[in-house]
């Protein structure tokens, strides 16, 4: 996201209390249950006429939970050190793009010695994975070359960078087992990046042999006047780029890809709705040319306060984005994308996505065949099996999301399925309730469900 830097804006923002740590880091500490507020309307119902109480959920601590290939994107120590927020959160990925204290202009402050890494770095890195907590470390910072205007033309640059490398991975041998090669390379040409990708990947695969590598970190374009944004700008991931490097023979040395999906994109914007066919594409090119690895959906953003150093996206409210959040969490989930989020705007509204770590934990994309009837249109549903054999069908209505939505009367019906019981669950409003359904020629009939402008996840049990 080539724009000012997010950390800046936030930290004009000093005051603003969705920004304040919800608590003190503590390093090397066992996390701790903290009690959460939020509200439930235990006297919503996912179902016309359910009479069934509905229960509140009880989100576990990430440290307890199976993996949800769910994450947090984290610019530099001052922010990735409260580790609390990624524990409480349900969050089992954190990205990294810096291991320095602080993340501010000028090239003083994205560097650190090459003699050293500090030990509370080493304290905070080593808290994570003692709690199993993934890690993806950007090679961006810290190798005093700058973030945005660094081209990889000169054996300089070029040597200073695997100078970095060469010290980074082993000290994290490991611990850290993701790294990805740069980040936004849009001032780079691609044949530059990718010849920095021939020369950094044995570079790593040598310090590291069990460390998997990642590229792209795809930037996008910011369009002007485009309907529906206003005075805002509209983002969309730059498809020219990202297609030209997996056509420029490295996808088959490296074990990941990575591009930013969404900067306040609002649903009316055509590439929102057919982004799902957008990772298709991305998927069957890289295969094409031989890629077998993993996928990554970085850096999401909503934006939930404005203010005149912004000129991106329209920014909406902290409910409105946590729904947002949430669709795209579960979506890129359904499409086996890894997904990292940003939520430095979000703290005042966080319980949705805790509620979705929780509940996705242990989840992979499956396929099961559903259809709807009734006045709901423009739904969006993935499908997921998990350990113990039950399986998840998470949907909603994918318009434009509002403060309070009643939600649409719809009956579901789950092809060749005969679940014995299914729970419905609210991430949103932080309920579950048993739904009433009734097999019917093979399958699943789940009648008079609401479905709402934000996933309702629905558990099969046989």
């Amino acid at each position: 996201m080539k724009r000012i830097p997010l950390c800046l804006i936030v930290f004009a923002l000093v005051g603003c209390s969705i920004l304040a740590p919800e608590s003190e880091p503590t390093p090397t500490s066992t996390p701790q249950p903290t009690s959460i507020s939020t509200p439930t309307p235990l006297g919503l119902s996912l179902q016309v006429g359910n009479d069934l109480p509905p229960t509140r959920l009880s989100p576990d601590l990430s440290t307890e939970l199976l993996d949800n290939h769910i994450g947090v994107h984290f610019e530099h120590y001052d922010r990735y050190s409260d580790t609390e927020h990624v524990y409480r959160n349900g969050f089992k990925w954190i990205r990294i793009q810096s291991l320095t204290e602080f993340w501010g202009e000028g090239n003083d402050l994205l560097t650190f010695s090459l003699e050293s890494i500090p030990p509370s770095v080493d304290e905070i890195i080593s808290d994570y994975v003692d709690h199993g907590v993934n890690i993806v470390l950007d090679l961006w910072m810290g190798a005093g070359l700058r973030p945005y205007g660094t081209t990889f033309q000169s054996e300089e640059e070029i040597d200073r960078y695997l100078d970095y490398v060469r010290f980074v991975v082993p000290h994290f041998r490991g611990r850290i087992h993701y790294y990805q090669i740069w980040n936004e390379p849009g001032d780079i040409a691609v044949s530059d990046y990718a010849n920095l990708v021939r020369q950094v990947v044995p570079v790593i695969r040598e310090e590291d042999p069990e460390a998997r590598i990642i590229i792209g970190g795809m930037q996008g374009n910011w369009d002007n006047g485009y309907p529906g944004y206003g005075d805002y700008q509209r983002f969309s991931v730059d498809m020219v780029y990202l297609n030209e490097l997996l056509r420029s023979g490295v996808v088959q040395m490296v074990d990941g890809i990575s591009w930013h999906p969404f900067y306040d994109n609002i649903p009316e914007d055509p590439y929102y709705q057919r982004y799902p066919q957008t990772v298709q594409e991305i998927k069957a090119l890289a295969a094409s040319q031989g890629f077998t690895g993993e996928y990554f959906a970085d850096e999401l953003l909503w934006r939930t306060v404005s203010e005149e150093n912004w000129d991106g996206g329209p920014p909406v409210s902290p409910n409105i984005a946590a729904k947002y959040y949430v669709r795209a969490i579960v979506m890129h989930r359904g499409l086996d994308t890894n997904v990292t989020i940003n939520t430095f705007f979000q703290e005042a509204a966080l319980a949705p996505i805790r509620n979705t770590c929780y509940v996705m934990a242990g989840a992979e994309p499956t396929d099961l065949t559903v259809s709807l009837e009734g006045e709901a249109d423009n739904v969006r549903y993935y499908a997921f099996s998990l350990p113990d054999g039950d399986r998840l069908v998470a949907l909603w209505t994918n318009g434009e999301a509002v403060e309070d939505d009643p939600g649409v009367r719809t009956t579901l019906t789950i092809v060749g399925t005969t679940a014995q019981r299914v729970i419905g669950i609210d991430v949103y409003n932080s309920l579950e309730q048993e739904l009433a359904a009734e097999p019917e020629n093979g399958s699943l009939v789940i009648r008079d469900l609401l479905v709402r402008d934000y996933p309702i996840i629905l558990r099969l049990i046989d």
